[in-house]
């Protein structure tokens, strides 16, 4: 697959599906829920929520420096913990995908904060179409789509905190440890965990390490970059959120309640439309971007049959990314809430994102070359640590998700699971025949 892949991202091109990919939920809907649950501590749950999601993205980095290849992180899973984990993960990725209704969702929402009469559920299930289309169409065209909303969005976002600070009368309860965690730690830890959905995408540029030049430093490099850029525009956001009116008055509200403050009401729609919309946007985009990498590599090992990764004149392979169309709005046709989706896929992106990350145990001992090459390596003790870390704060999290998402959800998560694994021990012989071949 990498020999025959065209080169045909650069830099820009993986920032912008990077950015795009972070930027969205956590900025537009969970600040006010944060906020709601630790006052001024806001923009340090924010930093706090960064080191949550450190360790798994310099684990993935560190992966795709040593081992660059479409489909990244199924490839990972496969070559360091065996092909039957990796293609459980890859069907726990495609549940979890769930995810991209609440970014519809969220747009649908803040759509009607300007046209009070629109229709959510058609709203919604028409950007996921557009998004759709647009990666029908291929993967530059894509990310040439993408670039342009994230620019528009970093704009925005930007004149939203340097209008904001002006303000801003006291900044003294961001240094009060009594205002920043006025529910304890544990709230505040509560609150941090919640805001990692708003950090973690950037680890998903892997999924293209077959299709740029000089993947081992660019994945590391976009990773590191994106974040950097992200985290200093969250606690921005943060600060504006939660200094501009008193807490009583923001709690679990949305970006639009200090927009409405700090702008004019035409520079007010034009934020809403131009930076808190495409935000979702952007979001969305983005995953409909990588989510079909592993299965074409999941096809070309054997565990699918060749005929779904069909290609279109675009070389898109368009069965597989309307699998992840279908999974996305399904939600949205059924009523599901924005706040139950976003949990939910959070709680199943926290499972399956613990794979490749625990691959990294293996990677010095089962590929010893790849690991001294590679440009962006950690030491061995951290490989074998990492991973470690990463399970005990990311199990956590799991088990605080388990009494909202309910005992529905998890048994038709259970079930669901055991159908894979049946359908990996059905299609195991296949996979090793094809492997011989």
């Amino acid at each position: 697959m990498n020999e025959g892949s065209k080169k045909l991202l650069g830099f820009w091109d993986l920032m912008g599906i990077s950015l795009g990919q972070i930027i969205g939920t956590g900025v537009v809907i969970l600040t006010g829920i944060s906020i709601g649950m630790t006052g001024y501590g806001a923009p340090w749950a924010f930093v706090l929520a960064l080191l949550i999601v450190a360790i798994p993205t310099i684990s993935i980095a560190a992966l795709g420096s040593a081992i660059p290849n479409t489909g990244g992180n199924y490839t990972y899973v496969r070559d360091l913990l065996g092909p039957r984990t990796s293609f459980f993960y890859l069907s726990l990725l495609i549940a979890g995908q769930v995810i991209l209704a609440s970014f519809a969702i969220g747009f649908s929402e803040y759509a009607a904060e300007l046209f009070p009469d629109i229709n959510l559920t058609l709203v919604a299930a028409a950007i996921m179409v557009l998004c759709y289309l647009a990666n029908l169409m291929g993967i530059k065209t894509a990310a040439r789509f993408q670039s342009i909303m994230v620019l528009v969005l970093v704009i925005s976002l930007i004149i939203y905190i340097i209008s904001g600070f002006g303000h801003i009368d006291d900044y003294a309860p961001y240094t009060d440890p009594k205002q920043i965690m006025p529910n304890g730690f544990g709230g505040f830890f509560a609150a941090a965990f919640l805001l990692r959905l708003s950090l973690i995408g950037s680890e998903f540029v892997s999924e293209f390490g077959g299709e740029m030049e000089n993947p081992g430093k660019l994945i590391p490099l976009v990773m590191g970059i994106s974040l950097l850029v992200v985290i200093i525009l969250y606690i921005g956001l943060a600060i504006v959120a939660s200094g501009v009116l008193p807490l009583e008055e923001i709690q679990g509200a949305n970006l639009g309640a200090t927009a409405k403050v700090v702008f004019s009401p035409a520079v007010y729609v034009a934020f809403i439309g131009g930076g808190v919309m495409i935000s979702l946007v952007t979001s969305l985009n983005a995953i409909f971007a990588w989510c079909t990498r592993g299965l074409y590599m999941a096809t070309e090992d054997g565990w699918l049959p060749s005929s779904l990764a069909i290609k279109n004149k675009y070389g898109t392979p368009y069965i597989y990314l309307t699998l992840f169309f279908v999974v996305g709005i399904t939600p949205i046709l059924t009523g599901l809430s924005l706040e139950y989706v976003s949990i939910l896929g959070n709680a199943v992106g926290a499972i399956f994102g613990l794979f490749p990350v625990v691959a990294l145990y293996n990677l010095s001992n089962r590929n010893p070359e790849a690991y001294k090459n590679a440009p962006f390596r950690l030491p061995v003790w951290a490989t074998k640590l990492f991973p470690i870390i990463a399970v005990v704060i990311y199990g956590y999290g799991i088990y605080s998700s388990w009494d909202f998402i309910g005992d529905l959800g998890w048994s038709l998560l259970i079930g669901y699971a055991a159908v894979i694994l049946g359908y990996i021990y059905y299609r195991a012989p296949k996979v090793k025949a094809c492997q011989k071949n």
